[in-house]
């Protein structure tokens, strides 16, 4: 089989991301005819039909689908060159994308992160905030070189490794204003007849309130709303909600005044934390990364 050019892979790939050959042609900066002339050279190298058209517009056949996943990679290998050469330009010498958890990017990374930068001003951080789930595709896809959050996203992502950051343990809770706040014994009862506020289901949080929440025998029925992470502690602020969130949320000293823990006798349940990476994204960058957060970030919780 003759080789295929790259470029028609990488002009395959924007006519399936648009769905036309006319849009895929202009953001190209080809004409249409070209456009059209290339692919069917494509084809007839393959000796396949990669395409069709459809009401959604141009999809891929399952051949088609299949060489997209090629072509993605070299999409991917593009945009990387091209993020290098620009950062090269801005005088960096490396780029380093990192991708973390709402509620570690809010309330433990951002004296550490400011701290590499200082120490190391040649490395352009590029900063990816996610819930776990996401992140795991992205380390896996390429799209990020390092993943600090739950180290369970390392189950998700083949040949990564796993750098232990910190263990938090999760604790409810409430403002100072809620009803609760403050007392002495707080039963199974009352949680199960207060209002939550829940993290989004298949976050790292979420898996450790349900695991808190079952040891507690709390119902699977509970008046919850489900929300991203920087909105729990606004509505937590309203007072008559509660939510259970990693101990060091608390070390926030904007919410000191405000947030309060209650129910201090629930069981032990840690939410861990770590940097995660893969063989692919080993770089000197990366470990000087790594070994900065886990530094500065060992014992960050007091456990």
């Amino acid at each position: 089989m003759r080789s295929v050019d790259p470029r028609h892979l990488l002009q395959f790939h924007e006519i399936i991301r648009t769905g036309s050959f006319t849009r895929a042609a202009n953001t190209l900066g080809l004409t249409q005819p070209a456009l059209t002339r290339n692919m069917k050279l494509m084809e007839g190298r393959l000796g396949f039909e990669l395409m069709v058209r459809s009401r959604q517009g141009i999809i891929p056949t399952t051949l088609g689908a299949r060489i997209l996943e090629e072509a993605n990679a070299i999409v991917l290998a593009e945009r990387r060159i091209s993020a290098l050469t620009n950062t090269l330009k801005r005088g960096y010498e490396a780029e380093l994308r990192v991708g973390c958890t709402p509620t570690l990017s809010l309330h433990a990374l951002p004296q550490p992160v400011a701290d590499f930068a200082r120490d190391n001003p040649a490395t352009r951080l590029d900063m990816r905030q996610a819930h776990s789930g996401l992140l795991a595709e992205m380390l896996r896809d390429g799209l990020v070189d390092v993943v600090l959050g739950p180290p369970e996203i390392a189950t998700q992502v083949p040949a990564s490794r796993i750098a232990p950051l910190f263990d938090s343990r999760v604790v409810i809770l409430a403002s100072r204003y809620h009803p609760l706040a403050g007392r002495s014994s707080i039963t199974t009862e009352d949680l199960n007849h207060a209002r939550w506020a829940l993290h989004q289901p298949g976050t790292g949080i979420r898996e450790a309130t349900e695991t808190l929440l079952r040891q507690l025998g709390v119902s699977d029925a509970l008046q919850a709303n489900e929300l991203p992470s920087n909105m729990i502690l606004s509505l937590l602020r309203l007072g008559d909600h509660l939510a259970a969130v990693p101990r060091y949320v608390l070390k926030n000293t904007a919410l000191a005044g405000e947030l309060v823990q209650i129910a201090g006798d629930v069981p032990h349940v840690a939410l861990g934390h770590a940097a995660i990476t893969t063989e692919r994204t080993a770089s000197r960058p990366v470990e000087r990364f790594v070994a900065s957060m886990q530094s500065r970030l060992a014992g960050f919780d007091g456990i």
